[in-house]
């Protein structure tokens, strides 16, 4: 009885799988445009948080594909 529980449990990606991808890239992108490029503030940050949910996309995908 405790296996539906326990598929519904392993099916939402543990905290580090969808925060730590999104840390990551915001900060390297970020650090990266900054170092690279002379755009403003808000421009830097629109594109490295956009960075960032396309890295946490990849990685909770792959993360999905390996529970199976």
């Amino acid at each position: 009885m405790s296996e539906p529980q326990d598929r519904e449990v392993r099916a939402v990606p543990p905290t580090a799988v969808r925060l730590l991808p999104v840390l990551i890239a915001v900060f390297g992108l970020s650090m990266l445009i900054d170092s690279t490029t002379d755009w403003p503030v808000w421009v830097r940050w629109i594109l490295s948080i956009g960075g960032g949910m396309v890295a946490q996309y990849i990685v909770v995908k792959v993360w999905a594909a390996r529970q199976r």
